[in-house]
């Protein structure tokens, strides 16, 4: 999966605080990016399998290079094909997986978890950046806005670049609940006789 540099979004942040620093840009749009990674779960990917030998029943978890596990969303059995049950078959941190009952046979699994840029990442991936790229930029700007005392401050439009933020944090949780549904999702209401 290719990835995308943050500086990229650069120009879309650059004219609304001209006289900021580009390191300082930057470092911005790398926290806003992982506060709409985080709060959204839009970043999502299936890890390197698991393996868990007989009698072993803790595995570290291994996200691509520059990203962090927000959230184990499904493990999957690989030997059975059957979904794990959170809390009562594993339970996780953002840097292991940890099986309640230790295996008794050699085990592998497939995780599927939700990801977030780390602090010392150089970008997400391309997909992300091109669909969402543009309300990470909104949420870099109102950090930098309000930025008190600089000579890009400006309180009323960090709140308004704030407000656009959310409405695309907003977006990305009805797309990954929905799952990019482009239909209505309404249920019509039926009888069932009387």
């Amino acid at each position: 999966m290719a990835t995308s540099p943050w500086k990229i979004l650069v120009g879309y942040v650059q004219p609304e605080v001209a006289t900021c620093p580009k390191g300082t840009i930057i470092n911005e749009i790398r926290r806003a990016a992982i506060v709409f990674c985080q709060r959204t779960q839009v970043w999502r990917e299936e890890l390197d399998p698991l393996f868990f030998p007989a009698g072993i029943a803790s595995a570290e978890l291994e996200p691509p290079r520059g990203a962090r596990v927000c959230e184990i969303l499904v493990v999957t059995n690989l030997n059975g094909g059957v979904a794990l049950i959170p809390e009562i078959q594993f339970s996780s941190t953002n840097d292991n997986l940890d099986l309640i009952d230790t295996p008794t046979l050699d085990t592998q699994l497939s995780v599927l978890a939700a990801l977030k840029p780390t602090l010392a990442s150089d970008g997400m991936p391309e997909g992300l950046i091109e669909d969402w790229g543009q309300y990470i930029a909104y949420g870099a700007i109102a950090s930098l806005k309000a930025m008190r005392g600089r000579e890009w401050e400006d309180i009323p439009g960090a709140q308004i670049k704030n407000e656009l933020f959310e409405d695309g944090i907003a977006s990305a949780k009805i797309k990954v609940i929905t799952g990019g549904a482009k239909r209505s999702l309404t249920v019509k209401a039926r009888s069932f006789g009387q």
